[in-house]
């Protein structure tokens, strides 16, 4: 890295009041540091709201077709098919956003080579989000509902 290049990150990280940056740019790694207590303070802050998992943890969530995050679940695909949110088109959805669930209540259906999968509720909890269109194709362990859990 030439000098200039080096003075042009100094100097937006003083115009932006930054104490820390990192750049990555394929094989290149930049870390700048205005104080490194003022840093460690920050990260310490920050730390300290973030729970801490294991990589065993995260692997063993990443496999599950629910997934917590703090008060939010995370409704995944447990199969590849079509995503419908009601019993036939004649008949209304399953669940809106904002409709408050219990445990075993239908969510959706999966269709998967002529299958109907009825999809149901593991928790009890209120819909905050559907991500998926009804008739869209989905794929394993896409997300399909962002709950809050009660």
């Amino acid at each position: 890295m030439k000098p200039d290049e080096l003075k042009e990150y100094v100097e937006f990280m003083k115009k932006e009041g930054l104490v820390y940056l990192e750049i990555r740019k394929k094989d290149f790694h930049l870390i700048l540091k205005k104080n490194n207590e003022e840093i460690e303070q920050e990260f310490d802050k920050i730390q300290e709201d973030i729970p801490y998992l294991s990589q065993k943890q995260i692997i063993d969530q990443s496999h599950k077709d629910i997934q917590h995050l703090g008060k939010l679940i995370y409704v995944k695909s447990p199969l590849v098919g079509v995503f419908y949110r009601a019993s036939s088109p004649h008949t209304k959805p399953f669940v809106d956003a904002g409709s408050k669930i219990k445990k075993g209540d239908p969510l959706c259906i999966i269709e998967a080579m002529k299958v109907m999968n009825e999809i149901n509720a593991d928790e009890n909890g209120t819909i905050k989000e559907i991500l998926v269109e009804n008739g869209k194709p989905v794929e394993f362990g896409q997300l399909l509902f962002i709950l809050e859990g009660e």
